[in-house]
């Protein structure tokens, strides 16, 4: 009578590996998602813009250069406004040091 009994342990034994299993995947799987870490998946520009008026690049509070050599596959520099991100051609970072070097803050 015993044979039974240890089927039906063997059984929930194996229902609680699989259980625990999963509950671990999808641990890993949340931390893996909410990672603070900086540069975790990379936000690649996948096109530029050529252009950019005079007004907007007066505008950019921070820029970053992106290099093709990397994760990513084009050259951009990466301009904020605000909270909202551009992706510009690398000619545009000259005449954004012009601007900004020429650029003097108006006096109250």
């Amino acid at each position: 009578m015993s044979f039974p009994l240890f089927i039906h342990t063997q059984c929930c034994s194996t229902m609680e590996l699989k259980a625990t299993s999963v509950l671990l995947l999808v641990c890993i799987t949340f931390i893996i998602l909410t990672s603070t870490e900086v540069d975790a998946i990379p936000s690649c520009c996948l096109r530029v813009s050529k252009g950019m008026h005079p007004r907007q690049i007066r505008l950019v509070s921070e820029y970053m250069i992106q290099h093709r050599s990397g994760v990513c596959d084009i050259d951009a520099v990466i301009l904020y406004v605000g909270k909202k991100r551009f992706c510009a051609d690398l000619g545009v970072l000259k005449r954004l040091k012009k601007l900004k070097k020429n650029h003097k803050p108006k006096r109250i």
